[in-house]
């Protein structure tokens, strides 16, 4: 009985209509997360859109003549050149290393040294960025491994935070879209570009091998889905188009984002991904449904078949409405895994097998008309187990801050 009653709540928030709305989250959870960081970068980014919208002009001459066709998209682009790529560059390698590198260390019972941050070519001979950490002594090899994944961890965390809003409108701003492209392409442009012994993925690749024994994972399969996730992810031509089509020539803030059309309720758009995680690499399809103002996706990831198999099932939700002022989000997590050995406090834990996190968001907005604000808290629980973004540990899951969104007519 219970959960009928469970089930007709729940279809009753998803039918009611409501405007489809992003919203920016400013919040702050005790273990400085992956996903408290994505948020909050998030936010910032935001922030950064509007006032691009209100304090810079996107032309310099304002009659339509020749020079002007040539001089305003050369302003465009130093603008994008000196402004957008190194703020984007800042912040998003500050996420790879801090709470990517960082957390997964910091959650190892590690302690952070020290962060070296390098400005992105042209400006430096191609140097890295990098973390400085002191392992604690009791640490396990899959620790390391999630420490190796953790910082194009950080940002596939993040690249879902910014496509989940960009879906949500469906227009993507050409603000978002360098974040997005250094967030979504973290991984396999890492891995398909950079050969440096050093480099992350090189590292990875060469740990877990030496744990399973043999040279089972090969640069070679890396590299190859890799180029399949670069080329094949619809998301990354709409970046790249509301970049240097809609904004560097047409001078357009932002460019609609097409997913494929059911019905006028009805739209969905697919997309494949690979993760690295402590026990081998998963292939990952994200299939992202539209129904009227709200947005669902569903994932189902599974092992590459090199090392022990696993598979993890996804399930979330935005924009479910009760009231006009009162809003959820959902995630639900299935998964089965292969063993992982960690430390905790010094004492060693085995996670194997089943395990689940759910995750229920609770929006309530004080200002609802031209911009938006309220309160938020993310409330869930996980059991043992690896989560992108998420300890390795079990434990409550709780979040809380702010959600707002501000509107202007030039978006």
């Amino acid at each position: 009985m219970n959960l009928k009653v469970i089930l007709i709540l729940l279809l009753s928030l998803i039918a009611i209509q409501s405007q489809a709305q992003s919203r920016y989250n400013v919040i702050y959870e005790q273990q400085l997360s992956q996903n408290f960081a994505a948020e909050n970068f998030n936010a910032g980014l935001h922030l950064i859109n509007y006032l691009d919208t209100l304090v810079i002009p996107k032309k310099i001459i304002k009659k339509n003549d020749v020079a002007a066709k040539v001089i305003n998209p050369l302003y465009r682009l130093s603008k994008l050149f000196f402004l957008n790529y190194l703020i984007t560059d800042f912040a998003l390698t500050m996420n790879h290393e801090r709470y990517g590198h960082g957390y997964r260390i910091l959650d190892a019972d590690g302690e952070i040294v020290e962060i070296e941050y390098n400005l992105p070519p042209p400006f430096t001979d191609n140097e890295f960025s990098w973390i400085t950490v002191n392992y604690n002594t009791n640490h396990s090899t899959q620790q390391t491994l999630g420490f190796l994944a953790g910082g194009s961890e950080a940002n596939l965390v993040l690249s879902d935070v910014l496509r989940k809003n960009i879906l949500l409108d469906e227009r993507f701003s050409y603000t978002y879209a360098l974040p997005y492209l250094y967030a979504n392409n973290d991984a396999p442009g890492y891995t398909a570009f950079v050969t440096n012994p050093n480099a992350d993925p090189i590292r990875y690749r060469n740990m877990i091998n030496d744990f399973y024994g043999g040279e089972r994972l090969t640069g070679r399969k890396m590299k190859t889905y890799s180029f399949i996730a670069l080329l094949t992810d619809p998301m990354n031509f709409y970046a790249l188009k509301a970049t240097f089509f809609d904004y560097l020539i047409k001078g357009n803030h932002s460019s609609k984002v097409g997913m494929i059309t059911f019905s006028n309720r009805v739209k969905y758009l697919p997309r494949f991904r690979f993760e690295y995680t402590p026990y081998g690499p998963e292939l990952v399809i994200q299939n992202y449904l539209k129904l009227d103002s709200k947005l669902f996706q569903f994932s189902y990831a599974h092992s590459d078949g090199t090392f022990d198999p696993s598979w993890r099932i996804t399930a979330e939700a935005w924009n479910i409405h009760a009231t006009d002022k009162l809003s959820f989000n959902f995630k639900t997590q299935f998964w089965n895994q292969p063993e992982i050995d960690f430390f905790k406090n010094d004492k060693p834990i085995t996670s194997v097998g089943f395990g689940a996190q759910i995750i229920a968001v609770t929006n309530y907005d004080f200002i609802s008309k031209k911009h938006i604000l309220g309160a938020t808290i993310h409330l869930g629980y996980k059991t043992k187990g690896y989560s992108l973004g998420e300890q390795l540990d079990e434990g409550l899951i709780v979040r809380g801050g702010l959600t707002f969104r501000l509107r202007n007519k030039r978006q």
